[in-house]
C-alpha cells in the first residue's frame, strides 16, 4: 500500500474525544452553515445607511473602526456550548485587533470607498489562514463621517503535527510544532523534523507579514538536513494592493542538499547540488484606475547552481552542468480588477475569491560576465492567466487558462525552454454537485540537467508511484466529479466527496534508459475534510485510486492521506 501520506490534524485528538465521549458533543450530524457565516446578534443588526453610492459621491470619510475577533467556537450555537469547546477556547490564544487592522487598506480619516472594503476582505480571506470569512461594513452614518464594523472569525492556529508515509517501499515520518498566529499577533513561527527517502531534516520557520503593524514583512528558514543546510532570509515591501503605488523587496538563500534521481518509481543515482540564489528588486505601479493595475519591475537576480558527485553514489546519468546567472531585469504586469466571490468551487464552505480578469506578466534580463555571470544570455519568463464565467445561473461554468514560457537565449540557441499550460474547466452539475475537468501539459526543449518532468502518485497520476516516468514534455488529464454536502459532523470538518479518473504520460529522452509505458490511467474515489476550524491546511484529501495499466510489478491499490489547499 504505496504513496500514503498522513499529518495528523490538531482537532483529531478533540474528534477522538467526541467520538468516545458521546454527548459532549452529540455524536448526531450537523447540518447548516458554517460557523463562519454566523454572527452573533449582538452585532448582526445594522441600521439603515446611505447607500455606498451615496456616501462616495458624498466624500464621506471614515470615522471609528471597530474590530470584533470572535472565538474558535461559539457558545452561544447549541452545538458548541460545552465543556469541550469551551476549553478550545479557553487554550486558544486570540487574535489581537492590531493583527486585524494592519490589514486593512483603509484608516480613519480616509475617503469611504467600496472596493476598499471588498478588498481588505479579500486580502484577510486570501493572507491570512489565522482568520475566516471576514466582514467588513459601514455601521453608522453622521455628518459626513462614516464608522466601519469589521468581524473577523479565528481559527485553531497552534499545531502539534506528525507525519508519516510510504511511499516506493520507503516509510517517511516526522514531527512539528507551528503556529500560524502567534501568540495571537499574525506571525507565523514553526520547527520540526522530518525524515523521508530523500533526507532526515530539522528545520524552523519565521514569517512577518505586518512588521510592527506595516506593510512591511519578512521571512527567515532554517534547514539542518542529513546531506546539507539549507538556509533563507528576506524583507520586503510588497504591493499589498491593487492601489499600491511602489514595492521593494530584497532576499537571499542557499540549499546545498543531495538529489536523487529516479525510474519507474525505483531509485538509480544523486548528485549533490550547491544552490545560491538573491533577489532585489524595487516596482512602481504606473497606471492604477478602476478597471487596470499596471505595474513595472526592475531589480537584479543570482542564480547559481554548482553540481558534484555524491559521496558514496555511483553517477549513472550525467551529472548537471554548472549555471552561474548573475543579470539585471525588467518585468512589466497587467492586472484586470475582476474578482468575483464564490464558495464550493474550489474549496468547501468558505467563501472563494476568484479572478476573472486578465493577468498577463512580460520579463526579461541580460547575464553577462562583466555582471557576474559564466555566460552572455537573455533570460525571459512570461506568463498569463485568465478566466471565464458562462452557462448561467442554474449550472454555471467556469474555465480558467493558465501559461508560462520561460527560456535562454544564449550561444545562438533557445536553452532550458519550459512552456508550461494550465487549464480547469468546473460544471455546476446540481445544487450540491460538480464537474471538474483539468489538462496540464509541459514541453521542454534543451532542457539544463537538472530540469526535467517527474509523472507519479505525487504529481496527480495518483494510483501510481511517485516519480514513475520523467522526460522532457509531460500531459496529465484529471475528470473528477465532486460532492459538496452540508453535513458538518462535531461541527469540525465540513465533508465533500469525489470520483476521479486520470491520465498521463511523459515523452521525450530521459536521463537515462527507460522504458516508456504510454498513456498510464488510473480510477478512484476519496472523501474530502473541508478544515473548518484550523489554520492547518484547507482541505484534507483520503484516496484510494487503482491503477488501469500495470506494466511493472506496482500496487494494485494506492492509499493516499494529503493536506492541500484546495479540493
Amino acid at each position: 500500500m504505496d504513496g500514503m501520506t498522513l499529518r495528523i490534524c490538531p482537532f483529531l485528538p478533540l474528534l477522538a474525544v467526541c467520538l468516545l465521549c458521546g454527548p459532549l458533543p452529540a455524536r448526531a450530524a450537523n447540518f447548516g452553515p458554517p460557523p463562519a457565516d454566523i454572527i452573533p446578534p449582538e452585532l448582526a443588526k445594522v441600521p439603515k445607511l446611505p447607500s455606498d453610492e451615496q456616501l462616495e459621491a458624498g466624500h464621506a470619510r471614515i470615522g471609528k473602526i471597530e474590530i470584533h475577533i470572535i472565538q474558535v467556537f461559539d457558545p452561544n450555537e447549541p452545538g458548541e456550548n460545552n465543556w469541550l469547546y469551551r476549553l478550545a477556547d479557553h487554550l486558544h490564544v486570540a487574535t489581537r485587533p492590531d493583527a486585524v487592522r494592519a490589514q486593512l487598506l483603509f484608516h480613519t480619516g480616509d475617503l469611504y470607498s467600496r472596493r476598499l472594503l471588498d478588498e481588505s476582505a479579500r486580502n484577510i480571506r486570501q493572507n491570512s489562514t489565522f482568520l475566516r470569512e471576514p466582514v467588513i461594513r459601514p455601521i453608522a452614518y453622521h455628518k459626513g463621517v462614516v464608522d466601519i464594523q469589521v468581524i473577523t472569525h479565528d481559527v485553531w492556529t497552534l499545531q502539534p503535527g506528525v507525519n508519516f508515509s510510504r511511499a516506493g517501499g520507503a516509510n517517511a515520518f516526522g514531527f512539528q510544532v507551528s503556529d500560524a498566529n502567534f501568540l495571537g499577533t499574525g506571525k507565523f513561527v514553526q520547527v520540526g523534523h522530518t525524515q523521508d527517502i530523500d533526507r532526515r531534516s530539522t528545520y524552523a520557520d519565521w514569517s512577518d507579514p505586518n512588521v510592527d503593524g506595516t506593510h512591511w514583512s519578512d521571512t527567515a528558514q532554517f534547514q539542518e538536513n542529513s546531506d546539507g543546510t539549507v538556509w533563507g532570509v528576506g524583507a520586503s515591501y510588497p504591493f499589498y494592493s491593487l492601489e499600491t503605488p511602489h514595492d521593494i523587496g530584497l532576499d537571499a538563500g542557499n540549499d546545498h542538499s543531495i538529489v536523487q534521481r529516479y525510474r519507474l518509481g525505483d531509485f538509480y543515482d544523486a548528485y549533490s547540488n550547491d544552490w545560491r540564489t538573491g533577489d532585489f528588486f524595487l516596482g512602481d505601479s504606473v497606471l492604477i484606475n478602476d478597471l487596470w493595475t499596471d505595474r513595472l519591475v526592475a531589480g537584479w537576480r543570482v542564480d547559481d547552481s554548482e553540481f558534484n558527485k555524491a559521496p558514496n553514489y555511483v553517477l549513472i546519468a550525467p551529472l548537471p552542468e554548472d549555471r552561474n546567472l548573475s543579470y539585471p531585469f525588467v518585468r512589466m504586469q497587467w492586472t484586470r480588477n475582476d474578482y468575483v466571490t464564490m464558495d464550493n468551487l474550489a474549496m468547501i464552505a468558505r467563501t472563494e475569491d476568484i479572478h476573472m480578469g486578465l493577468d498577463a506578466s512580460i520579463g526579461a534580463g541580460y547575464a553577462a560576465p562583466w555582471f557576474g555571470a559564466d555566460r552572455h544570455a537573455v533570460v525571459l519568463d512570461s506568463e498569463l492567466l485568465d478566466g471565464w464565467e458562462f452557462g448561467g445561473t442554474q449550472h454555471p461554468e467556469e474555465l480558467f487558462l493558465t501559461g508560462r514560457l520561460a527560456a535562454r537565449a544564449e550561444y545562438g540557441r533557445l536553452d532550458d525552454a519550459m512552456l508550461t499550460g494550465y487549464a480547469n474547466y468546473y460544471f455546476a452539475t446540481s445544487s450540491d454537485t460538480r464537474f471538474y475537468a483539468a489538462l496540464t501539459t509541459d514541453i521542454g526543449h534543451n532542457l539544463d540537467g537538472d530540469h526535467y518532468f517527474d509523472l507519479g502518485g505525487d504529481t496527480g497520476l495518483r494510483g501510481y508511484p511517485l516519480r514513475y516516468q520523467n522526460g522532457n514534455q509531460l500531459a496529465l488529464f484529471t475528470a473528477e466529479e465532486r460532492l459538496y454536502t452540508n453535513w458538518f459532523p462535531f461541527r469540525l470538518f465540513n465533508v465533500g466527496g469525489a470520483v476521479f479518473y486520470d491520465m498521463g504520460r511523459t515523452w521525450g529522452t530521459p536521463l537515462v534508459a527507460t522504458p516508456q509505458l504510454g498513456l498510464l490511467k488510473d480510477v478512484g474515489a476519496g472523501l474530502r475534510l473541508g478544515n473548518a476550524r484550523s489554520s492547518f491546511g484547507s482541505v484534507i484529501h483520503i484516496d484510494v485510486a487503482f491503477p488501469l495499466e500495470r506494466y511493472t510489478d506496482i500496487s494494485h491499490m494506492q492509499f493516499l492521506v494529503t493536506t492541500q489547499q484546495s479540493y
